[in-house]
């Protein structure tokens, strides 16, 4: 097993919002953090998650304490709420958001919609990251690819994402912008 160095910290603000696209799996955004801010659509909205429906530009927030993720809706006076695994989240509008947490191996928490609702930037699915993320065929992965007969390991350290095959396979480095093959797995990374 290789053990990825570690960076000194860059004096920026660190990038953390991030497309992935898994080929014959679909599309995620990565968000980073503890704290998101969650809402429709408009032109005007500074919703850290953007939902294609009729939800107020600021409905809320999710926030993530530990293991645990909370909803807290827009009003400072709205009481925490705490979301488990499959928890809808409740804002009120047509669209259902759903909070997964698929492995207990990783405090990576994955939020679906219920068709015909979208997330904004054309992505299937917003990852909430807590540095590990599992991509594969299994109910316990984050990122789930039914066609896929691998599982892969994607970590964030120091702003930088690598991936690596299964346990057994060493880290490699994901370059923004560059397709990168981890066994019957493919996918890209962007800036979001």
């Amino acid at each position: 097993m290789s053990v990825i160095k570690s960076k000194p910290k860059n004096l920026q603000s660190p990038v953390s919002r991030w497309r992935l696209w898994v080929d014959g799996c679909g599309g995620y955004l990565l968000v980073t953090g503890v704290q998101w801010s969650v809402g429709g659509l408009s032109r005007v909205s500074n919703a850290d998650i953007c939902v294609q429906a009729d939800w107020p530009r600021l409905a809320g927030q999710i926030s993530r304490r530990g293991a645990d993720y909370f909803w807290q809706g827009q009003n400072a006076a709205d009481p925490k709420i705490l979301l488990t695994d499959g928890t809808p989240v409740p804002v009120d509008g047509s669209a259902l958001m759903t909070l997964g947490k698929p492995s207990q191996l990783s405090d990576t928490a994955v939020l679906s919609l219920h068709g015909p609702h979208r997330f904004d930037q054309h992505v299937d699915h917003v990852v909430l990251v807590r540095e590990t993320i599992l991509v594969g065929p299994g109910s316990d992965c984050h990122l789930r690819c039914r066609d896929a007969s691998d599982r892969a390991i994607l970590q964030l350290k120091d702003d930088q994402w690598y991936a690596k095959a299964g346990l057994l396979g060493d880290f490699q480095r994901l370059e923004v912008g560059s397709r990168i093959v981890i066994q019957s797995l493919a996918m890209t990374l962007e800036l979001a």
